[in-house]
């Protein structure tokens, strides 16, 4: 079914970006919109993994904390052999339906039956069942999300339809997590004060493992795939990471990608201790379903933004908002619920710009790779970036650790002194400021213009139809 593929061929469907060699020239916006679908559930699955675990597997089944986060860190690196390996395959192999959708179709099953075991533990699992099962998820991740993501980014070569792309799929990523949210929500005030984190994570199970399956499935029936550029598959892994080094501007966006989604990943493991032990606040699934609901209805402003300005300073302006939140919710006393409320709220409205903007950002870096190569591995670029980004969120399992370290009690009851408490506000607030003011010197400065990427488009047009002109 999946064959390498070392030449692309002559054929005349092989034409400049006008005719589909960086894009579909017959994409539409149902595409676009179908294309997306596929983050409801994976959003579906990313909040509980994120939020709730750490609580349930530490407080309720019984693993240590510091365990729980070196679970969560050390699962990376797996990713430092599985992403590369699966960007490779996915630019290097072509089925019969293109070079990404036989990936996702066997990625979307085994992450499923990853995620349905984390999700019901039983009283005293070990941290081999957490390690094991959380080692198959991001394996599951790999098979599914690199292909996926760089299918996405091949979908148009145009710098604001990239934006609308990746907005898309952030639209419904937001709107799973707002389902995500309401899950907890419901669970709260079926069970009320007896709810459990374990509860909330078994609660997802015939939700999120079914839809997974079914709208992969629609994805790679209704989407369609660029066609072949005509030196596909001819550049070697060496070379292929050679040029990955070289490109300044990857290895920035790498990096805004870690402060950013690293900043965020820290605080985010440490959420439920801060608003039910440092703020008092109840009913976090509620306050999360607020939080999502604002990301969703922020996007419009993203984009006009990113249109108007470019995309770099859409996300900078996202980083300064919140972390100006970030430090006035820092002075906040215990008790300061709707202050909480309100400061979380506007939180939430930069939520989605920091997941869509870079990876659009990543689709114009990788054009410059191509204009070079002539050969668009964007599986391999961002299974590099991915790699990244799990890095990025795996560094919430470095702040349990430090949790840990400076003495805060998890257990059931147990009663935190003001010194534990001023360090839980530290690390839950300035720690991501600190990230994130590295992030914005990078996307202030971020070369890369709407005008500079319309005369690279122009440059790609040219030299992809001299080598259809050559190959013919």
């Amino acid at each position: 079914m999946i064959e390498p593929r070392r030449e692309a061929g002559t054929s005349p469907t092989l034409v400049s970006l006008c005719g589909g060699s960086l894009s579909n020239p017959e994409l539409k916006k149902s595409s676009i919109w179908i294309y997306g679908s596929l983050g409801f559930p994976l959003a579906l699955l990313g909040y509980p993994l994120g939020i709730w675990l750490p609580r349930a597997y530490d407080t309720y089944i019984g693993i240590e904390t510091a365990m729980v986060g070196v679970v969560i860190s050390v699962a990376a690196i797996f990713d430092a052999i599985t992403d590369p390996a699966m960007g490779y395959a996915s630019d290097n192999f072509r089925s019969r339906w293109g070079r990404r959708k036989a990936w996702v179709l066997v990625g979307a099953p085994f992450l499923a039956l990853a995620l349905y075991y984390l999700l019901n533990p039983e009283k005293g699992s070990s941290v081999l069942y957490l390690g094991a099962w959380f080692v198959f998820l991001r394996i599951g991740t790999t098979m599914l999300g690199v292909p996926y993501t760089a299918w996405g980014m091949e979908l148009s070569g145009e710098y604001n339809t990239r934006t609308r792309i990746q907005a898309a799929r952030e639209f419904f990523v937001l709107l799973g997590l707002i389902g995500a949210a309401a899950i907890p929500a419901l669970v709260e005030t079926l069970y009320g004060a007896e709810t459990t984190a374990v509860m909330v994570l078994n609660a997802y199970t015939w939700l999120a493992v079914p839809l997974l399956l079914l709208i992969t499935v629609l994805v790679v029936w209704r989407v369609p795939e660029p066609p072949p550029r005509v030196r596909e598959g001819q550049v070697g892994f060496v070379e292929s990471l050679s040029l990955m080094y070289r490109n300044k501007l990857f290895l920035r966006v790498l990096s805004i990608e870690v402060l950013v989604g690293g900043g965020e990943a820290f605080r985010n493991a440490l959420s439920l201790y801060f608003m039910q032990d440092y703020i008092g606040a109840p009913r976090a699934g509620t306050l999360y379903l607020v939080y999502f609901s604002m990301g969703l209805a922020a996007i419009p402003v993203w984009n006009w933004l990113a249109k108007r300005y470019g995309k770099h300073r859409s996300l900078s302006a996202a980083i300064i908002l919140v972390s100006v939140v970030s430090i006035s919710i820092f002075t906040l006393d215990y008790g300061q619920v709707w202050a909480f409320y309100i400061l979380f709220a506007i939180k939430g409205f930069c939520f989605g710009s920091f997941a869509y903007l870079p990876r659009s950002m990543l689709a114009d870096v990788i054009d410059l790779d191509t204009l070079k190569s002539g050969d668009a591995r964007t599986g391999g670029y961002y299974s590099i970036y991915g790699f990244m980004t799990k890095v990025a969120h795996s560094i919430g399992g470095a702040s349990l650790i430090a949790l840990a370290f400076l003495g805060y009690n998890t257990a059931i009851g147990a009663t935190n002194g003001p010194t534990q408490l001023l360090y839980l506000g530290v690390l839950y607030a300035i720690v991501p400021t600190v990230l994130f003011m590295f992030a914005l010197y990078m996307c202030w400065t971020w070369p890369l213009t709407s005008g500079k990427h319309a005369q690279l488009k122009k440059l790609l047009d040219a030299k992809e139809a001299r080598r259809v002109q050559e190959a013919a």
